[in-house]
């Protein structure tokens, strides 16, 4: 394993559970589901955030979500990122990135409680990203009017799996990632295009509107925590294969790979949100 594309949220579902039958028999099944953290401003008050996310659940997954949830189910959910593309009806490129489930857990109480109103740090959801990847191009890194530093950059993460033919299949996922302040400055100075890199942090889709008045969305990862990899320990010393030689990116590879987002979708507003500041201060 070379990749890790990990994603892990509890939620609750805003509605149910849209579950159907593919052309060759197998169940798949459509989740919505949102998730809440607690998030703390510069002025010290706090704010409840909610993150909304797309779920595909196959087969016998999506069996026990067409028998068992329902809207304001509350479920653990584990996955991983996938994006899809397609073209509209007027020929333009569209994509969506969806958590495709491998693990669901059901976590509704059998026992009526009357603590369902309460509102704190306990009584939040779980939106966590890890990724363990390639960067497809050097971090962008700018700064609002008052101050605050802002990155983007994308990673790319391959998976391989056996088809039921018995062929090895790969698929290369791209996940635009977005940091703030110390965080995006260190990225902004250390990470270079094509160095293996680990990222933590949340899950978070945002909407705008073109010029022509549609709408459009984009799903990125705000980063918490970033590490270079492939680094040599000057306490252990060098492995006889270590170095940053060894470190590669076959970008010719991933443009090759079919239905996946490019590291810089076409139309994609920069990022304009984060709650420790507005989105008049960005200047794009």
């Amino acid at each position: 394993m070379y990749a890790l594309n990990r994603v892990q949220i509890i939620g609750h579902l805003t509605q149910a559970p849209e579950v159907r039958q593919t052309p060759t028999g197998q169940m798949v099944g459509d989740l919505n589901v949102v998730t809440k953290q607690m998030t703390v401003r510069q002025d010290g008050s706090r704010q409840i955030l909610p993150s909304y996310h797309s779920v595909v659940v196959w087969r016998g997954l999506a069996e026990i979500a067409d028998r068992f949830l329902k809207k304001g189910s509350q479920v653990y959910i584990s996955g991983k990122l996938q994006t899809d593309s397609w073209d509209d009806p007027e020929g333009q490129k569209r994509y969506k990135t969806r958590l495709v489930a491998d693990e669901m857990i059901m976590l509704d109480s059998k026992i009526a409680s009357a603590q369902s109103a309460a509102s704190s740090e306990i009584t939040s959801g779980l939106n966590q990203v890890e990724l363990i990847g390639n960067l497809t191009k050097d971090p962008e890194l700018r700064q609002t009017p008052n101050g605050n530093s802002v990155c983007n950059f994308s990673v790319a993460t391959n998976f391989t799996w056996k088809a039921r033919t018995g062929e090895q299949q790969e698929r290369t996922e791209f996940h635009n990632v977005v940091a703030w302040d110390t965080l995006s400055q260190s990225i902004g100075q250390s990470f270079k295009k094509g160095r293996k890199v680990y990222i933590s942090g949340r899950i978070q889709t945002r909407s705008w509107e073109t010029p022509d008045g549609k709408k459009r969305w984009t799903t990125e990862i705000v980063a918490d925590k970033a590490l270079l990899l492939g680094l040599v320990d000057s306490e252990f010393g060098a492995p006889e294969s270590a170095g940053a030689s060894q470190v590669t990116f076959s970008e010719p590879k991933i443009k090759q790979t079919a239905g996946v987002i490019p590291d810089n979708p076409v139309e994609v507003p920069a990022i304009n949100y984060e709650p420790d500041i507005r989105p008049e201060d960005l200047p794009f």
